[in-house]
């Protein structure tokens, strides 16, 4: 199995060998492509997505106060307003003011050009039809003193960075496994009218199987993208029509010849 993807591109003489298998190993065979594709998106998150986080982390432990969470009610050292913005995402912004405890509406929002808002006692977030929600801290059970400071945003990225690739690809993985089933299902549909119009004869476990080796093209295509900064346009057009020529290729590799007339 560890060629079957490269043969399934390159080659379709190798569906007559896909198209006698157990519908069983084409499922495998879609967990194995999983594995893969899951491995890259590790390199994804690792090359295009940690990166920004770390940034993240690293803006946050030099430009945002310490922040001392008790009873209920936030503190600066000083409680005074400031707003915070990123230097590179401008609406990644929100401002800080411990001193204050009246309400804060939506135009005092926009008015700083932020998307949240924190009081002593109540975080405001902005939605992006403008709807704002609050927070109520003072509602919060009591609890012990934390404070948010930058030894804090440190192990907070420390923690991250252990979590997020594990969970990334079993959750690559699982959604990558249960997404190309149903996909498989999907082309299966696509097989069974090739099949009729044709009028190959081919039974259903053979075009599910088909259908399952002739998204491999697709799948590497969708990997390379993942690490490509590039966009394909009509790129859902293509995955269809890609996977449907594979399909009648395959199926029409699978019907005997016409015997020649004597």
């Amino acid at each position: 199995m560890i060629l079957d993807p490269v043969n399934s591109i390159t080659s379709i003489e190798f569906y007559k060998k896909v198209a006698g298998q157990h519908p069983r190993r084409s499922v495998l065979y879609l967990c194995y492509l999983g594995l893969l594709f899951s491995l890259l998106f590790i390199v994804f998150l690792k090359v295009r997505i940690w990166p920004a986080f770390a940034e993240t982390f690293q803006w946050m432990e030099t430009s945002v106060p310490a922040i001392t969470y008790a009873n209920g009610r936030l503190s600066t050292p000083t409680n005074e307003k400031v707003t915070i913005r990123h230097p590179k995402q401008e609406q990644v912004a929100f401002t800080l003011d411990t001193g204050r405890t009246d309400p804060v509406n939506p135009q005092t929002m926009r008015d700083d050009k932020v998307s949240a808002y924190v009081t002593a006692n109540v975080m405001y977030i902005m939605e992006p039809g403008g709807k704002v929600n609050a927070y109520d801290f003072s509602k919060s059970p009591p609890g012990k003193t934390v404070v948010f400071d930058a030894k804090f945003y440190r192990e907070l990225a420390r923690i991250l960075g252990l979590v997020l690739y594990p969970l990334g690809f079993a959750a690559c993985f699982a959604m990558f496994v249960i997404w190309k089933l149903v996909a498989t299902l999907f082309y299966s549909l696509f097989a069974l009218l090739i099949n009729g119009l044709s009028e190959s004869g081919l039974p259903y476990r053979t075009l599910f199987n088909l259908s399952a080796y002739a998204q491999t093209l697709v799948v590497a295509v969708q990997a390379i993208l993942m690490l490509v900064p590039a966009r394909v346009p009509f790129f859902g057009f293509f995955t269809i029509v890609a996977t449907a020529i594979y399909l009648w290729l395959a199926i029409r590799r699978l019907v005997p010849a016409p015997p020649q007339a004597a």
